[in-house]
């Protein structure tokens, strides 16, 4: 091999190295990049859609004979969604109705025997013992009739419970209940997505969390409209997440897996993301895949 030879193939050598060289440079810089990004505007695709789910149960017992709505059905605060069979409710508004006649018509009597009373001690025609007798047995009655007409409207408070109204405007959801089916008081037989209660729980790695402020501006996309950006806000963070190194019940030692993994994972931490305004054109649904970017309103280094 000749000296320009060598020369040359020494060249193409120290251009190999130097191309290598920039090439890890350039690689090293563009993950450093990344991860300022990363730091400066937290993202994550695992990300959920949530809202306010409520239970609704009836406050009395007895056979369902009618369901007033549908499945998926959105209705108004106040709107019927089934009734109970009413007929064993209107028998014991009838029944406090008599009790209360009957206890007000013995108060009459005592009243009266009170007041003969108090007439004839003016004239030593009873003594002062039995117009003391008289006139407490007079009070008794009252109170008598005072706790039949507690009882009457407790009797006809069972008997407009017989009709359930959604206690908040929402979407009927996984109906399964139908007429014959028995109700019991304070078991829920029917859910409601309240319809105004919709927001975004992104879980973003721990390491994220000390980029991300209340208040921050946040984008929400979602899977099923990746061209239908929602406008958002940091509202909460999470402040713990179920322990996997647990005892079971309490008084139980903890159970720990004997394996260590080398690679450490970041935990990842609910944060909760109000929408600023709910869409129109989107019909929101719990359980939607969500990908979501906090825009930080604060540099780093100044939280």
């Amino acid at each position: 091999m000749t000296g320009s030879e060598s020369s040359r193939q020494l060249l193409f050598d120290l251009i190999r190295v130097l191309v290598t060289v920039a090439m890890v440079a350039l690689a090293a810089a563009g993950i450093y990049w990344v991860m300022q990004q990363q730091k400066a505007h937290p993202w994550t695709r695992d990300g959920q859609v949530l809202a306010n789910v409520v239970h609704v149960a009836p406050q009395v017992s007895g056979p369902v004979i009618r369901v007033a709505v549908t499945d998926n059905q959105l209705v108004a605060k106040g709107d019927p969604l089934f009734e109970i069979e009413p007929a064993p409710y209107h028998q014991g508004v009838q029944l406090a109705l008599a009790q209360l006649a009957q206890v007000q018509a013995e108060a009459k009597s005592a009243a009266a025997d009170a007041e003969r009373a108090q007439a004839l001690i003016a004239h030593d025609d009873i003594s002062q013992q039995n117009l003391v007798i008289k006139q407490a047995l007079a009070e008794a009655q009252a109170a008598s009739v005072d706790a039949a007409r507690v009882e009457l409207a407790r009797a006809q408070l069972k008997l407009a419970e017989t009709r359930v109204a959604a206690p908040v405007a929402g979407y009927v959801t996984n109906l399964e209940l139908d007429v014959g089916t028995y109700a019991t008081s304070g078991q829920p037989v029917l859910a409601l997505i309240e319809a105004n209660s919709f927001w975004v729980d992104g879980y973003f790695k721990e390491v994220d969390l000390p980029f991300i402020a209340l208040g921050d501006p946040a984008v929400v996309t979602l899977m099923a409209y990746p061209n239908q950006p929602l406008n958002g806000h940091v509202q909460s963070i999470a402040f713990g997440i179920a322990r996997r190194n647990s005892s079971i019940e309490p008084g139980d030692l903890a159970q720990v897996s004997p394996t260590f993994e080398w690679i450490r994972l970041s935990q990842r931490i609910p944060v909760r993301i109000a929408l600023e305004t709910l869409p129109e054109t989107i019909p929101l649904r719990i359980g939607y895949t969500a990908s979501v970017a906090i825009l930080p309103s604060h540099s780093a280094d100044q939280r």
